[in-house]
């Protein structure tokens, strides 16, 4: 189904975020949200996942199965790579299930010799790979993704966003924030905010 925002009002303070705001996200695009510091993109982003709440409008159609890569990579320190990547859906795959995918993913990434490495022993990018696997792990209808190659250098940014934009699933819609004109032209849309 695709998802509806209909006159969605949102401000901190006196600082307006959205006024009268409406926008259609159709089932399977992949969305750039773009726009300026500070315009909305990221809270646009939780609205929709239900972490925000204060707000008055409409947001219907949202699936149950949400994947959100947040702009905090939130690796859990006391697990390995592996472990952060499958730790997400340790109760919801089976083991096998589990291995095939987090090993497809650590390829993906260029991970796959890091493994056994844990998040303090990996540089800024490494990481937001990491976290990158975490989100496209676990099953999901609606992927959220709020900077999702940030702290990549140029060529690995466009490796791994082709990459893992090749995983997205079919029906899988995703909507992401990114300033990064590589990343925008990997898109179906862009929605300027």
């Amino acid at each position: 189904m695709d998802i509806f925002i209909e006159n969605l009002n949102k401000s901190f303070g006196d600082h307006i975020l959205f006024e009268d705001f409406s926008a259609e996200f159709k089932r399977g695009e992949v969305v750039a949200l773009t726009g300026p510091s500070g315009c909305g993109k990221t809270t646009l982003l939780r609205i929709i996942a239900g972490l925000t709440k204060d707000y008055s409008g409409e947001v219907f159609n949202v699936p149950d199965k949400i994947s959100y890569l947040f702009q905090e990579n939130r690796l859990l320190p006391w697990k390995n790579i592996y472990g952060n990547i499958s730790f997400v859906v340790k109760d919801i795959m089976p083991k096998d299930d589990i291995k095939a995918k987090t090993e497809e993913l650590l390829s993906f990434s260029y991970l796959s010799d890091h493994a056994d490495k844990y998040p303090n022993e990996l540089s800024g990018g490494m990481q937001r790979r990491v976290a990158l696997c975490r989100s496209f792990i676990y099953p999901s209808d609606l992927l959220l993704m709020d900077e999702p190659f940030s702290g990549l250098d140029s060529k690995m940014k466009a490796r791994i966003a082709d990459s893992f934009l090749s995983l997205v699933r079919k029906n899988q819609t995703v909507l992401l924030v990114t300033h990064d004109a590589q990343v925008i032209d990997r898109c179906d849309r862009i929605l300027p905010l």
